[in-house]
């Protein structure tokens, strides 16, 4: 599991982490390095934003404070707001300041700009400080996106979590910080990953691979040949790989440039870029053929031609396949527009 990678999964502890991977199906325990304490400022950053732009920083002083490491082209990130947002309308009031840390995982998600579309777009409520060049990430010796540090007012450290789920189990511990009644019901959580779906796939030489046999080439190459290695990116046609992307490249004699996955899920999300001064255009064939309409998600839509289509119009997070049956499925995506980058695709439990 990587030390900066996003987490699928929540696990629970002050001290000592017991993290069980559903990528690799092996345990690790590890103690973290990050500190009890909480750091003595969030200077050092970006600034602070809101959905409108630049805003003041929160006071902090006699406050419960919980930081949350979070970066818009992450899947887990996201689907943690709506539960972050209800905890922060319910204890604003009482002494929560929820602070969230957009510390971007790669460089374009540094753009206040964007991130602050981000925020607009998934209605995030509390404060967000920007960590464009992980200063506060550093400081904190965070290793994850999301993770969550919950400190007492005299900045000792109560709780910390990675990933998705436990959304109760914080509750829970915010609760004892402000020292206000418990009338939570029984834990409902139920966040559970299937053992055999497909972890995040980086599409860069750092840390991806592809299932071609060649691996990755240097510079524009034409992929040829297939393979079905499953959980693996495999490329066809002209490619140039970056480290942390791989970009298309022209249509030539073997068509356009192709990327193809056999994964298990129910879904698929991609991180993609835009081609320079205009719109990628993708299509996106799944088990052989064009989505159904009950098949589509935001991102994606069906042309005049009943082809399935997805618009790259910016930096961002793409939903590409939604409300699939859970099982095993191939994707194939065919990038039309030269200069399209792809970053990481997710799969969704």
């Amino acid at each position: 599991m990587s030390q900066s990678g996003t987490v699928a999964s929540r696990h629970l502890t002050s001290r000592a982490v017991l993290l069980l991977s559903l990528f690799t199906g092996l345990f690790i325990l590890f103690t973290p390095s990050y500190s009890s304490s909480a750091p003595l400022s969030l200077d050092g950053n970006g600034g602070w934003v809101d959905a409108r732009g630049r805003t003041a920083p929160p006071s902090l002083k006699g406050k419960v404070i919980l930081y949350d490491f979070w970066d818009y082209t992450c899947i887990n990130c996201i689907r943690t707001f709506p539960h972050l947002n209800e905890i922060y309308r319910k204890y604003k009031n009482k002494g929560l300041v929820i602070i969230g840390i957009h510390s971007p995982e790669f460089d374009f998600a540094a753009r206040p700009k964007r991130v602050e579309r981000a925020i607009a777009q998934y209605h995030l409520e509390f404060p967000v400080v920007l960590d464009k060049d992980r200063i506060l990430w550093r400081r904190f010796k965070n290793h994850y996106w999301p993770s969550d540090y919950l400190y007492s007012p005299d900045g000792t450290l109560l709780y910390h979590s990675i990933g998705e789920g436990g959304y109760d189990e914080l509750e829970r511990n915010v609760v004892t910080a402000l020292h206000v009644p418990d009338n939570l019901p029984a834990s409902q959580d139920s966040t559970a990953f299937s053992p055999d779906l497909t972890p995040e796939l980086y599409a860069g030489t750092d840390r991806g691979h592809v299932g071609n046999p060649s691996g990755f080439h240097q510079n524009e190459h034409n992929y040829t040949g297939h393979s079905e290695i499953r959980n693996s990116i495999i490329l066809k046609g002209l490619w140039s790989s970056y480290p942390d992307h791989v970009l298309s490249g022209k249509k030539n004699e073997g068509g356009p440039p192709t990327l193809t996955v056999y994964y298990q899920g129910r879904g698929v999300n991609a991180v993609l870029r835009r081609p320079r001064g205009k719109e990628g255009k993708v299509l996106v064939i799944v088990d052989g053929h064009p989505l159904s309409p009950g098949d589509t998600a935001p991102d994606t839509r069906i042309d005049s031609q009943s082809s399935s289509t997805l618009l790259v119009k910016g930096s961002r997070m793409y939903s590409i396949i939604s409300h699939q049956p859970y099982g095993s499925h191939r994707l194939d995506l065919i990038f039309l527009t030269p200069g399209t980058s792809l970053y990481t695709l997710t799969f969704n439990p």
